[in-house]
């Protein structure tokens, strides 16, 4: 924990100092602490991102971004303290009742992010993406050793800039710090409703009435954490700035809405909120336009780029516009494996030939215990939402975002209907419905403390999440804080490290031992991919990875076994 804490005030001194570029850059004029951070954050990703194109993120990565740190704290020294003080002035300004429950969150934030993960995704790739990025940055047709390895997630991107890859404990607890700095801000918003009565305010501070189900994203750097939390941000700024809205405002939400994508493509959707803001308020907006499309334009360069490094594909995994001829180019087969693989997931791997629709959704809701009782719930706030919204609310800009996710969940379904996909806009759908039937701010807070009582559940117990998800076949469980955690965090995996070494057409590569599931790799050394995994694709599909040169830098492509 002692460790933790220490690499957290690293990623608050670093995003605190990169957050002043993108404010100065286009001008915003947000001074809440939060809100600073995450900008830090997302300018972190985008220096990273530019430099893995070329360099791995090591060492050397680590001493030039420590140098950007200085010369921020020495640039934007006056900004540097300002933003301090108001940190000093919000936490002074709390009750005693908002301190315990932002300390509480705080101690267990850190007390989680010590134990070893119990993220399934964390096993097969999340470890194996951020090792790659730190000792070789983005390498050519990765996704052609494990397809997994192709989505690499800008917040993984982030999560490599944090790990100190070069030190005997490699640090994952980015997640942590972000639940920290967010639960911050809600805090803030709770203590302005008092004076306000605005329900927007009340319903973001609402958003840790979730913890414990978010707590078992933390001590791994999910991607799904940060999409749950900025989202209702996102939102609370949608509604907040709807009928009036400045330049300032709208390049926040517009860059709240672009991190969110690139930390996971599925919020795509979400790019309407800047559009429809833009649309409504053209003509306070429309003198200041280049800047903001310079800088999409720029984003949007890094993901396609992302993705032809990675696949050889432009819009991967969608395979429009292939136009290009690349010889490390992932084979259809295996997209295709991965897609129906994603897509069966959120119907617990069922045999789904021959279903009808109705079956399908049948099928859907009545889904192993966990995800089944997730996507009930979700359905009857969807069903339920708009006939409340009508009785309690009325506000357009609200009924706006519900129709944005039904077309959210449209377009889950389409693609895999998994809860990770959707549980932002259900987490939008129960915060709404309970600060329209609950408007005190003193319930809020009594909902809040039941809430980090339940968070302390898995300190108590050992869950084995195998008995409540889809992935029936693992072991995963969650662990419990030791005395040694006190000091230093357990190891990132909860898989052996353990390995064996295998050849295939040439190709020597580590696997763990046989006990493990077929997608999972764990934290072992590069490059590393599932014999089971290796074997099955060699079967039924006569395709073996192999490098392109003789150089893992060169990156891999896929080769016939025959």
């Amino acid at each position: 924990m002692l460790l933790i804490l220490i690499n957290w005030i690293y990623i608050f001194i670093s995003s605190l100092s990169f957050g002043f570029l993108l404010k100065k850059l286009f001008k915003i004029d947000n001074h809440n602490f939060t809100i600073h951070h995450i900008l830090g954050l997302f300018s972190i990703t985008l220096f990273s991102w530019s430099y893995a194109f070329f360099f791995p993120l090591d060492i050397v990565f680590y001493a030039i971004m420590n140098c950007i740190n200085i010369a921020g704290m020495l640039y934007f020294k006056r900004e540097f303290k300002m933003q301090l003080n108001q940190c000093k002035i919000s936490w002074l300004s709390f009750s005693k009742t908002y301190k315990f429950g932002f300390l509480f969150i705080f101690i267990i934030a850190l007390a989680m992010s010590s134990v070893a993960p119990s993220i399934f995704d964390n096993e097969s790739y999340y470890i194996q993406t951020i090792k790659w990025l730190n000792e070789y940055g983005f390498v050519k047709g990765l996704g052609n050793l494990h397809i997994f390895f192709a989505q690499t997630s800008s917040w993984h991107i982030l999560q490599a800039a944090f790990t100190f890859p070069f030190l005997e404990t490699n640090f994952n607890d980015l997640n942590g710090f972000f639940l920290i700095v967010f639960s911050f801000y809600c805090f803030q918003q709770l203590y302005q409703f008092k004076s306000t009565q605005k329900i927007d305010q009340l319903y973001i501070g609402s958003v840790l009435i979730g913890l414990p189900f978010m707590i078992f994203f933390i001590n791994a750097p999910s991607p799904d954490l940060p999409v749950f939390l900025i989202s209702q941000l996102l939102f609370y700024l949608f509604m907040k700035y709807f009928n009036k809205i400045d330049y300032s405002n709208f390049i926040l939400i517009l860059l709240l809405t672009i991190f969110l994508c690139v930390i996971k493509i599925t919020t795509c959707v979400l790019i309407l909120l800047p559009l429809i803001l833009f649309v409504k308020h053209y003509k306070v907006l429309k003198i200041n336009l280049v800047k903001p499309i310079v800088f999409s334009l720029f984003v949007v360069g890094l993901f396609l780029m992302k993705n032809v490094v990675l696949t050889g594909y432009l819009l991967y995994p969608l395979q429009i516009l292939d136009v290009l001829n690349v010889d490390w180019k992932v084979p259809t087969e295996l997209i295709q494996l991965f897609k129906v693989g994603t897509y069966n997931a959120a119907f617990d791997y069922q045999d789904l030939n021959s279903l009808s629709t109705y079956q399908l959704f049948i099928a859907w809701i009545t889904s192993f215990k966990f995800n089944g009782i997730i996507n009930i719930i979700f359905v009857v706030l969807l069903v339920s939402f708009p006939f409340l919204w009508y009785l309690k609310s009325k506000e357009k800009s609200v009924f706006i975002l519900y129709l944005i996710g039904v077309l959210n969940f449209v377009l889950a379904w389409v693609f895999s209907p998994q809860y990770r996909f959707f549980f932002f806009y259900m987490l939008f759908f129960a915060m709404q419905i309970c600060v329209w039937f609950f408007r005190k701010e003193k319930i809020i807070m009594l909902f809040t403390y039941l809430s980090l009582l339940l968070s302390l559940v898995p300190f108590l117990t050992e869950l084995k999440l195998s008995n409540y998800t889809t992935i029936k076949k693992t072991n995963i469980k969650t662990s419990l804080l030791k005395p040694k955690n006190i000091l230093q965090p357990n190891v990132n995996s909860s898989m052996s490290a353990d390995f064996e070494q295998h050849i295939e057409n040439g190709f020597h590569y580590n696997s763990p031992t046989k006990e493990s599931y077929f997608w999972t790799v764990g934290d072992i050394p590069l490059p590393a991919v599932n014999v089971k995994q290796i074997s099955f694709i060699k079967e039924h599909y006569k395709i073996v990875p192999s490098l392109r040169t003789g150089n893992f830098e060169d990156g891999f492509k896929s080769v016939d076994s025959e």
